[in-house]
């Protein structure tokens, strides 16, 4: 179980918010755990901490700058999902991209499962 403070707890569950508002349950804990992978991950690529992470240049599309959105209001699913996912143990699944589109980035990558309209991805 990662314990995290409250302004990282609240991050986390912004993240899954924004990136998962319309997917299920399962889909917005693989979310969680791409940001969660990503602050405990070794590479220099990534920072360490969940909000460092989600704010990090042009990674997750819904945040420009702007930390009002990190208050916008929640589901009760949503805080679960966050929950879950820091009582989950960690993996190098760590990108994730919409199913409508197919980035350049995601050829280096290897496709690990698709939820909902999420393909995500794990470090070769």
């Amino acid at each position: 179980m990662i314990d995290l403070p409250p302004a990282e707890v609240r991050c986390l569950e912004a993240a899954i918010h924004h990136e998962a508002k319309g997917e299920s349950f399962a889909g917005k804990l693989a979310v969680g755990n791409v940001v969660l992978n990503r602050a405990a991950s070794s590479s220099s690529a990534f920072p360490k901490s969940v909000c460092a992470v989600v704010k990090q240049k042009k990674q997750f599309s819904w945040y420009k700058g702007n930390d009002a959105v990190m208050n916008d209001k929640v589901s009760p699913d949503t805080r679960k999902a966050a929950r879950k996912a820091m009582a989950s143990s960690r993996d190098n699944v760590m990108f994730f991209h919409a199913t409508y589109v197919a980035p350049g980035w995601s050829k280096k990558l290897q496709r690990r499962f698709t939820i909902g309209n999420h393909i995500f991805y794990a470090m070769k």
